[in-house]
This record gives structure tokens, C-alpha cells and sequence, in this order.
């Protein structure tokens, strides 16, 4: 539930109102007054706002028309008198979303906050929806993947705010993309001349805390509205650490007096226990862990490479992306690139993967594109469908009451589905 403001002169009412509320378990900040009210809520965030038509010095039109005038994606709800139509047509034209007659029944009221909150995560799921495709379609680093932690991911980072989180902590495997995500949040945040900032973390000083603080600020205070990441955090010792935890509330006072915040990404593959749930952490799973995406990611990789080296994008088959899928990346998206761009550059389908496939020439290849080609709309179908059974399968080890459960089909389809693509559990246990 966003947040719940409600302004009326009259105490009864109010009280009446925040009792209701607490019933049903949502919490709602009251105001006398509209002026008391404008004080005290955050126009940066929109929330849904009650408010009694007629009050003393400022009514609520102009307490409407003063939020919208901030934030055009408040949810005002005005209550007017009994049968005051033309004070009603008044407020929706000055932006209220409902309206409410005095008395009004509690329950139409709950209903209204719900309608005004479901109508409030539509407008600011299509605003992410909005930004995530600009930083898709800009320049620079792009977070490839629609597994459901690339999702998650890329709507956490989008809705960060680094004046409030000056320290956030990346946690991924060799080659998860720890540097990738973070030029990706310095682009989304940062004002538009500064630069992400690497810093290796055994250049950081370890002789003293006071020395080590003034080299961070002084860092910190350079790069202002800018990023510093410290990579190679392997070399930070115990103390390091719980320095740069004590410099958070410092970074905090610095930010809350800048228009542009500075934040640093600390980048690792293994967290200290002593800083456990103190910084804002951001988990970078493997390719083992989101196979879903490998398809596009390489794909994107061949394409980049080919651009890059002037050569035709290579043909990739379904089957060559079942193989990727099939593969142990231990170096996760770094080695993935390193293949995507090996395939370019030889134009020989999958020269890593399968030795019966190196001894292809251009002749077989071509068959086997033109092949593909002429297949019907059902043997496609037929083959997306393999595709994500054998992810499914390889996410959950072959346990297929889980496949069946994620994929939500009946057991009797599962296995049919099995049999047809002459799949077999026991090939996807264990690894």
C-alpha cells in the first residue's frame, strides 16, 4: 500500500477515519489543515491523499491542484457535501482522481483507497516500464535478460535512491557482471558529466582508520554526483571493512546537502559475516542460475562482435542454443562474450562445444540454416517448447514435481512432454 494521507479540520473525523484505517491495517497520516499537510508530505513520492473540500485558508482544490503541480501522479480523493455536484465536477477537473459525499460509509471509503492504489501501481509500473526501455535503447551497458532476477534486478537499481544508500554492495561469482551493473547504475543515477570512478581496493590505505577516511571523502568529494567502484575487494582487510561502514552516516551528511548524490559500489564475491544486512546489496546470480537468459546475452555478444569487426552476424540455430544452455560457464557472462566472440570471428557453428560439429564445412552448415528456414510454425513451436523444458529441468535437476509445479501443467503432460522430446530426469541431476 503507498502511502495514505488524509486532511480534514474536523478531529472527530479524522480519528474516525485513522481508526478504520488501523482496522484494515493500513497506515494513514492525518492533517488539520492543507497548509500543515503540504509541509510535512514528500512530493517526490507519490501517495494517495484524502482531503475534505471545504477548510479554512487553503481549501481542497487548491490542495490538489498545489500536489499535482509537484507530482502529476498523486491520487487525490475529495470529500464534498451531500449532494454538491458542481464542487465534485470542480475537483476532477482540478486533477482528483474520486470523489466521496459527506457522510460517507467507511467501507466506500476503503474502496476508494483501493481503486486509488491499484490505479497508483499501474502509473508507476508503466514509468519503470518507460525507464528500464530508455536505458535499454541508450548508449552504453545494457543488463540483458528477462529471467525473473534480471527483472527484479534491473526495477531495484531503477528505483534506488543514492542520496538515502551511498554504500551499495554487488555480490556475484567471477564474471557475473559486477562491473557491467555498475556502470549501468552510474548511468542511471549520476549526473550526465561525471564519470564511474575504479578504484583497485588494495590502493585503499590500511595504515589507520583516519587515513583511510580522509583518502575516501577526499575521493568522494572529487567525483561529486559521480560513482566510485572499488573492485578486487579481496584485498581489504577486517578493518578496512568496518571502516567503510562507519563512513555511512559521513556520506549520508555529504549527500543530503548536494543536488547530485555520489554513491560507492562495492563489488565482491564474498561478504565478510561482519557486515551482514548493513549495506544495500544487490545479488549477481550465475548463468547456471538464470540459463533463460544465455540465448540472449549471446546472442547480443555475437552481434556486438560483429559490429565491432566489421563481420556478418553468424546464423544461431535453436540447437546451437540448447547447447550454450547445456554448458558449464564457470566464468559465467565474461565467458560467454569470450565464446559469442570466438563464434564470429571463425563463422564455424559452436567450435568449443561439440568436436563432431568443428569437422562441419561451409556446405553442411548451409543445409543445416536452410533447414532451419523451411520448419513449419509447429516444429518451431515444437522447439521452443524442448527449450524450456530443458531449462526447467536443469533449474530444478531433473526433480520433476518442481518443473511441473513452475510450469503449472498437469503430471500426465509432463511426462508426455517428456517422452516426445525423449527427455530423461535423470540427465539433469546433479549438475
Amino acid at each position: 500500500m503507498p502511502k495514505l494521507y488524509f486532511v480534514d479540520d474536523e478531529p472527530a473525523i479524522r480519528d474516525s477515519v485513522e481508526q478504520a484505517m488501523l482496522i484494515e491495517g493500513i497506515d494513514v497520516v492525518c492533517f488539520p489543515n492543507a497548509i500543515e499537510a503540504l509541509k510535512k508530505i514528500n512530493v517526490t513520492q507519490a501517495g494517495i491523499v484524502i482531503t475534505d473540500i471545504h477548510m479554512p485558508v487553503m481549501d481542497g482544490i487548491q490542495l490538489t491542484q498545489q500536489l499535482l503541480s509537484h507530482n502529476p501522479h498523486f491520487q487525490v480523493i475529495v470529500l464534498t457535501g451531500h449532494g454538491d455536484v458542481q464542487t465534485a465536477v470542480s475537483a476532477m477537473k482540478a486533477g482528483a482522481y474520486d470523489f466521496l459525499e459527506k457522510p460517507f460509509v467507511v467501507d466506500a471509503l476503503l474502496t476508494a483507497v483501493k481503486k486509488a492504489a491499484d490505479k497508483l501501481a499501474l502509473v508507476e509500473e508503466n514509468n519503470l516500464l518507460r525507464k528500464e526501455l530508455a536505458m535499454q535503447n541508450q548508449v552504453g551497458p545494457k543488463l540483458i535478460g528477462q529471467s525473473p532476477s534480471m527483472q527484479t534486478l534491473r526495477r531495484e537499481l531503477i528505483t534506488l535512491d543514492t542520496k538515502a544508500n551511498p554504500l551499495l554492495l554487488f555480490v556475484g561469482d567471477l564474471g557475473t557482471g559486477k562491473r557491467i551493473t555498475a556502470q549501468y547504475t552510474h548511468d542511471l543515477h549520476s549526473h550526465h558529466t561525471a564519470e564511474l570512478c575504479p578504484i583497485a581496493a588494495f590502493n585503499l590505505p590500511r595504515s589507520d582508520q583516519a587515513t583511510f577516511d580522509q583518502f575516501v571523502l577526499q575521493l568522494f568529494r572529487k567525483h561529486q554526483g559521480g560513482t566510485l567502484y572499488i573492485h578486487e575487494t579481496e584485498a581489504l582487510t577486517s578493518d578496512q571493512w568496518l571502516w567503510l561502514l562507519a563512513l555511512k552516516p559521513t556520506l549520508l551528511r555529504e549527500n543530503s546537502c548536494k543536488t547530485n548524490a555520489t554513491c560507492i559500489i562495492i563489488a565482491t564475491t564474498v561478504v565478510p559475516t561482519t557486515i551482514t544486512g548493513e549495506l544495500r546489496r544487490f545479488n549477481l546470480l550465475p548463468l547456471a542460475q538464470r540459463t533463460e537468459d544465455i540465448g540472449s546475452l549471446f546472442k547480443h555478444f555475437a552481434r556486438g562482435a560483429a559490429s565491432r569487426y566489421q563481420l556478418p552476424p553468424p546464423v544461431i540455430t535453436e540447437k546451437e542454443i540448447l547447447r550454450l544452455i547445456a554448458t558449464h560457464w564457470s566464468e559465467n557472462i565474461r565467458q560467454l562474450r569470450q565464446h559469442a566472440e570466438l563464434r564470429v570471428l571463425t563463422q564455424v557453428k559452436q567450435p568449443s562445444l561439440d568436436s563432431d560439429e568443428n569437422e562441419q564445412n561451409e556446405e553442411n552448415q548451409f543445409d543445416v540454416k536452410i533447414e532451419e528456414q523451411q520448419q513449419s510454425l509447429s516444429q518451431r513451436t515444437d522447439s521452443f517448447e524442448q527449450i524450456i523444458l530443458i531449462e526447467a529441468l536443469h533449474r530444478h535437476q531433473g526433480r520433476l514435481k518442481e518443473v511441473q509445479q513452475e510450469l503449472q501443467v498437469s503430471r500426465k503432460t509432463l511426462y508426455d512432454k517428456l517422452r516426445k522430446h525423449q527427455l530423461d530426469k535423470t540427465d539433469f541431476k546433479n549438475r
